[in-house]
């Protein structure tokens, strides 16, 4: 009997601190204090417990995640992606250092055929700077400017379509609040008689003939990310009435991309705030049984103010 009147006792007790709430407590009952006291900080803990992905969720989804120690083919895609946001971008400001410089070996025999300003070079030699704020694409300074043409690669709507099967090695490493990507691409022979194709110099205007060029171009690795420009800004009424009298035999043809590099620098919203763009290549074909060759080197330096 005792023992069921103390649990009664003991019953009410509990029931009546529930009731009256943690300030009706006695301030000699430890036990009530410890019973009640470490589910509260349980509870607690369950709740922070579960926050705290959803609140890691959305700052992971609102930051960029660069692939510093990531695959050729990781940094190479976001490259691509972040490069290729300059041309849409609404208002941009660029810096563009453009050096090229070329040599030709001309035999001998085909030296009369030169250009008439008596340069060595197919493509004349160039280092110059220019620097044009665009609106829209359409150039604020000259209105003749267009920011598709202003980069690479020429009258497209993309910086790069470049292709990991195309690069020798890439890296991306943190760089102050942003990165800098770092890619070098593989050289590459081409086939001048698979350029050419069916190609008909005799039929087709200057113009459509480089536009099918540009257009073979993009499949390889250089035309698909650089600035490729094979006669540079050669006038070829230079050449007038200097070809050689008969047909002109070409006996070969062959030629090579070489040493390409990218040196590209983002900022922490991944703008691109500098590019770097380089490359060489060899060209050397057989003419009356004369051999020539042509070297041309060509880096491109941007600057981004957006």
């Amino acid at each position: 009997m005792k023992i069921r009147i103390l649990c009664l006792a003991l019953a009410t007790m509990l029931m009546a601190f529930t009731a009256c709430g943690p300030a009706a407590q006695p301030a000699n009952a430890p036990e009530e204090i410890i019973t009640t006291t470490e589910p509260a900080e349980f509870i607690s803990e369950e709740s922070i417990t579960e926050e705290e992905p959803a609140t890691d969720e959305t700052q992971i989804e609102g930051e960029i995640t660069a692939p510093v120690g990531g695959s050729t083919a990781q940094i190479v895609e976001f490259y691509n992606k972040y490069a290729n946001q300059v041309k849409a971008a609404e208002k941009i400001t660029i810096k563009k250092h453009d050096v090229r410089t070329s040599t030709m070996e001309l035999p001998t025999l085909l030296r009369p055929f030169a250009p008439k300003d008596g340069s060595s070079s197919m493509a004349p030699d160039k280092n110059e700077t220019v620097t044009e704020s665009f609106v829209n694409g359409k150039g604020t300074k000259n209105s003749a400017n267009r920011l598709g043409d202003f980069l690479p690669v020429r009258g497209k709507s993309f910086v790069s379509i470049l292709k990991p099967s195309h690069v020798r090695s890439a890296s991306c490493a943190k760089q102050g609040d942003g990165w800098v990507v770092t890619i070098s691409l593989k050289d590459e022979p081409f086939d001048m008689e698979e350029m050419m194709g069916n190609m008909n110099p005799g039929t087709m205007s200057e113009a459509e003939i480089k536009k099918m060029s540009e257009e073979r171009m993009l499949k390889s690795g250089y035309g698909s990310c650089m600035e490729i420009d094979m006669m540079g800004d050669r006038d070829m009424s230079q050449y007038e009435g200097r070809q050689p009298s008969g047909n002109m035999s070409i006996g070969s043809m062959e030629g090579a991309f070489q040493n390409g590099a990218i040196v590209a620098v983002f900022n922490q919203d991944g703008q691109l705030t500098s590019l770097m763009l380089s490359y060489g290549n060899y060209t050397g074909l057989s003419i009356l049984g004369a051999k020539i060759k042509i070297n041309t080197n060509s880096k491109q330096e941007y600057q981004f103010t957006w």
